[in-house]
């Protein structure tokens, strides 16, 4: 047996293809929205909430005020007597369609197209990929190398012994040193934990008064200090997976805000089991029924002003009051039938160009979108664990818990890092130089006498509480992601094998309401037979013909809401194995998932 071509999953008795011309290949990725957001700078427009209005303001100008049909006061026939002088009031059956505004016939494949590329509830979730891909820069940007400098003037006053007390002089006499120092370097932190560093600082150092003389020493002077520090954890914050868990999860939230983007996508596209909004598949395939019901109530409205012509001709004959009135109550109620029908065309015609957010068409506009595909009847058979293996691999709710618990893995990484001691090793090694003049203190520096020195911080939180406590948290979260990855997995199976059933459903619906519109044709069809043979048109055949005529365009408007219930359907399984996006031909560029669990990849 064939399989689907859309889905490339189901089999089928016969091949389902829709009508479609043109291939529909729209790629888009999780920063849609925001052209140009890798670089530094987005362009940002002012924002102008009056000029966002205009073009709804400018499509509503001209539109139609039709005539309001005022309420009757007493009951008036459709065939009013030739002599009457009276004005007849115009039957409200509303405007057709297409009378006052410009239809435009447009594939589903076309809605589908306009409405990824502009509709704004799409554009508004594609900027949240983009938004969560500045924070993973930022959180790289933590070990980004970063350059310092310092000035400092300082003043150290030392004052000199004499013989009656050799510690100070009580009289007042000091030396004075004055300093200029300068420090500059680059310091940086690693992927391993650690920090480095490297700084070169100068000193200029003026003595007052001067030395003595026969001392032949420098003033003023200058010294040079390069040095090199390092300071490495050696236990807690020690490793590359907890110094760049950070990023790890801002990169998986990134992910996520991708798959919610595409979740944004695949809802606008079909509507969710669980509610919301109907999607542009629900939209068009109501809008060809309401047009088909539209065309029932027309032909229901055409039968019944035969059957009152009919009985307006033979009023002398056999026909009464009774049998007038009957028909004149039916006329009127099916003429608002055909009201309200017509109403709903204009009303989900609407929905589509709101669906589209297509500045070509705006929602005030006077343009009517009617559908130009026609629904399939074919029947589709479908392979349970086919499906249910397509949504495994395919349902971007599993991505996203799969992506939170990777991320409670990485929680729990650094909280099991924390329960460690503080264990640091710092090292410095450098060299100094001196001099009168700053060239001759860097050139003083001996490099072959470096100065050096190494230790151990240690640092033991009694108790240890607190990491103990965010331990324990990590490792529950983590649970309860796991958990909660397995009841989506038992969801996505109801979801799947629910559609499926749905399915089968509308296909069964189709054929018994189709086989219920034949008897009711056919039931209709003696009674208009016995008509024609002169039958008494009496106020029982009367109403056993008006009522068949109801019960026929029921029976057709069942058949036709079940063949639209049964594209539904094909779109609802396609969204309940997360494949509508390929279902409808958009292709929306996505990373693999992370295969396996964290710990075990990381080799924990």
């Amino acid at each position: 047996m064939p399989k689907n071509a859309r889905s490339g999953r189901s089999i089928g008795t016969r091949q389902h293809r829709r009508t479609r011309n043109l291939l529909l290949n729209v790629a888009i990725t999780g920063a849609l929205a925001v052209a140009g957001c890798k670089q530094y700078d987005v362009a940002v427009a002012p924002f102008n909430p009056r000029a966002d209005q205009q073009l709804e303001r400018q499509s509503a100008q001209g539109a139609p005020l039709r005539p309001i049909r005022p309420l009757p006061t007493t009951l008036q026939s459709p065939f009013p007597d030739e002599t009457s002088t009276k004005p007849v009031l115009q039957p409200a059956t509303g405007p057709a369609i297409g009378v006052d505004e410009a239809v435009i016939r447009m594939p589903l494949r076309e809605v589908v197209q306009r409405a990824v590329a502009n509709n704004l509830d799409v554009k508004v979730a594609g900027y949240d990929p983009a938004i969560d891909e500045t924070r993973v820069t930022e959180a790289e940007a933590r070990f980004d190398p970063t350059f310092f400098t310092n000035f400092q003037y300082g003043v150290d006053r030392i004052l000199a012994p004499t013989p009656q007390n050799p510690t100070v002089d009580t009289t007042g006499s000091e030396t004075v040193f004055r300093s200029y120092t300068l420090q500059t370097g680059v310091r940086q932190d690693l992927e391993t934990g650690g920090k480095v560093e490297l700084r070169w600082s100068p000193t200029y150092t003026r003595r007052s008064p001067n030395f003595d003389p026969s001392l032949n020493a420098t003033n003023p002077f200058w010294t040079t200090d390069l040095t090199l520090q390092i300071t490495q954890p050696l236990l807690r914050d020690y490793g590359s997976d907890v110094n760049r868990a950070r990023i790890v999860i801002n990169r998986n939230n990134q992910r996520v805000s991708v798959l919610e983007f595409r979740r944004t996508l695949e809802e606008k596209l079909v509507r969710s089991p669980d509610g919301g909004k109907p999607g542009i598949e629900d939209t068009y395939w109501q809008l060809v029924d309401a047009e088909r019901e539209v065309r029932i109530a027309e032909d229901l409205l055409d039968r019944t002003l035969s059957t009152a012509q009919i009985l307006h001709d033979r009023m002398k004959q056999d026909v009464g009051r009774v049998q007038m009135s009957q028909a004149t109550s039916s006329l009127e109620r099916r003429r608002t039938i055909l009201i309200r029908a017509r109403a709903k065309v204009r009303d989900l015609s609407d929905q589509l160009k709101n669906l589209m957010n297509d500045p070509e068409f705006p929602v005030t506009s006077m343009v009517l979108i009617l559908p130009a595909d026609a629904p399939t009847e074919d029947q589709i058979r479908f392979d349970l664990q086919d499906q249910i293996n397509t949504a495994m691999e395919n349902r971007l709710e599993l991505g996203e818990q799969q992506l939170r618990t990777d991320n409670a893995a990485t929680a729990a990484i650094v909280a099991k890092n924390n329960l460690l001691p503080q264990l640091n090793f710092v090292g410095s090694i450098g060299t100094t130089g001196l001099g009168g003049a700053l060239g001759t203190a860097i050139t003083d520096a001996d490099f072959t006498n470096l100065q050096y020195s190494m230790g151990l911080q240690l640092e033991i939180p009694i108790g240890n509480r607190a990491a103990r406590a965010i331990w324990k948290r990590a490792q529950l979260q983590r649970l309860q992601a796991i958990t909660q990855y397995r009841s989506l997995v038992d969801q996505v199976s109801l979801d799947v094998k629910t559609a499926i059933r749905e399915v089968n459903t509308t296909w069964e619906e189709i054929a018994g309401t189709r086989q219920a519109r034949f008897a009711a044709a056919d039931a209709l069809s003696a009674v208009e037979e016995r008509e024609k043979a002169n039958e008494a048109l009496t106020p029982e055949f009367v109403n056993r013909k008006l009522d068949l005529q109801q019960q026929l365009a029921e029976a057709q408007q069942s058949e036709v809401q079940a063949i639209a219930s049964y594209q539904i359907a094909l779109a609802r399984l396609e969204l309940a194995k997360g494949t509508v996006l390929r279902y409808n031909n958009v292709t929306l560029d996505e990373a693999p998932l992370p295969s396996g669990d964290i710990e075990a990849s990381r080799g924990h």
